[in-house]
Order: C-alpha cells, then sequence, then structure tokens
C-alpha cells in the first residue's frame, strides 16, 4: 500500500515560490491501477518523482509498504527503489553504450548485487528476453537505443522497469509515441500487474487509456 500523509512540494521559480502540493494526502491500496490526469504543470511528474524517491518531500510523509521512504538514506533508498519500484519517465533515461538486451537486465544485477540473490545470469536474461517479446520489440535485442525509434525506446524504458517484478510501477505518459494497437497491449500489461496484486500509478493525457484504470485522482 502506497500512503501520503500531508505532502508538501515548493519550487523556487524566477517568478517566486511555486507551491505544487500543501497538505496532499493519498492512499492507494495494493492491486490498484490508478490513473492521475490534470493540466500541464499541475504536478503530475512530481508526484511521481516524490513516490520514486528522486527528489525530496519539503514536509509530510511517504510510506511504501513497511518502508516510510522519506526517512531513509540515499543509499538505503537507491537500493528500496531498484528493489521495489519500477519508474517509467518522460525521458530517455537508458543507457546509450548498452544495448537493448542489457538495458534491460542492468536494474536486475543490480539488485542482485545489492540483494546478493542467488538468481542466475540465464534467468535474468530469460525474463528480459520475455518482456521484450511481451512488448514486441525482441527483434531489437542486440540493438542500441539510437537505432530505435521513439516508441521502440519507450517499451524499451517499459521493460526495463518490470525487470526486478517491482512491488509498484510508476508510469509518466507510457504511451506516449505509441500506436493504439500497442497502447492497448501496454495497457493490458500494467492492468494484468494490478490483479497480481501490485500498485500501478499511470499518469497520462490520455482518455482512453485513464479509462481502463480503477479511479482517477484529478490534480
Amino acid at each position: 500500500m502506497i500512503e501520503i500523509k500531508n505532502l508538501t512540494k515548493k519550487f523556487k521559480t524566477s517568478h517566486g515560490i511555486l507551491e505544487v502540493f500543501n497538505d496532499f494526502s493519498l492512499t492507494v491500496k495494493d492491486g490498484t491501477f490508478l490513473g492521475i490526469q490534470g493540466k500541464s504543470g499541475a504536478g503530475k511528474s512530481t508526484l511521481l518523482t516524490l513516490l520514486a524517491g528522486l527528489q525530496p518531500a519539503d514536509s509530510g510523509s511517504i510510506k511504501i509498504g513497511e518502508s516510510e521512504i522519506t526517512k531513509l538514506s540515499q543509499k538505503e533508498l537507491a537500493a528500496f527503489r531498484n528493489q521495489n519500484i519500477g519508474f517509467i519517465s518522460q525521458e530517455q533515461s537508458f543507457l546509450e553504450n548498452l544495448n537493448v538486451l542489457d538495458n534491460v537486465r542492468l536494474p536486475a544485477y543490480l539488485a542482485k548485487k545489492q540483494q546478493r540473490q542467488k538468481v542466475s545470469d540465464s534467468e535474468i536474461t530469460a525474463r528480459a528476453k520475455q518482456l521484450l517479446s511481451d512488448l514486441g520489440i525482441s527483434h531489437l535485442a542486440s540493438q542500441y537505443p539510437s537505432d530505435l525509434s521513439g516508441g521502440e525506446n519507450h517499451r524499451l524504458l517499459i521493460a526495463r522497469a518490470l525487470i526486478n517484478n517491482p512491488k509498484v510501477l510508476l508510469a509518466d505518459e507510457p504511451t506516449d509515441s505509441v500506436d493504439q494497437e500497442r497502447t492497448l497491449e501496454i495497457l493490458k500489461i500494467f492492468r494484468d500487474l494490478a490483479c497480481q496484486g501490485k500498485i500501478v500509478v499511470l499518469v497520462s493525457h490520455d482518455q482512453q487509456a485513464l479509462s481502463l484504470c480503477d479511479c482517477v485522482v484529478n490534480i
């Protein structure tokens, strides 16, 4: 479960202080496919980065499962994020010097080292290839991000976010630059994850995508 309590977040701008969240609270139960919508600049992407621990809140608390991430050190937070949160950002944050398959496998190798897991390299590779197949880009496994289209790179980010089987998936406009058929396939993956008891938080302007969520929060 995600529990956000009395969250406050402000930014300094050239025009003064911009208050994005003021005493914001939200509870999301396990197995929920949650949609987030709102105007540009309303704080949708900021909410995802706060949930992922990529930036700190000014006040308030964020609890994911039994962990209050607002109290974790940066080292603890990095390990928690890699093991529990899949984050699909709008930015193409893959490593250009790694091919598609290695980009997807990388978080699994990091988790293996952090947790000293006994999972084998072959198991990691098999899962990565299955994710690429599910997303329709298995034929691009040996290619590099620079060789892919925008939509293909977006699917690469989704596969990488799912490699560690996260408890929470945060998706920022994941169907942008993707055709309708592939959009439905991606949303089906998200729905299946929610049915498995995971939390999926989807930020989107796509009303068709939002209509498939269990509930939608307007920011």
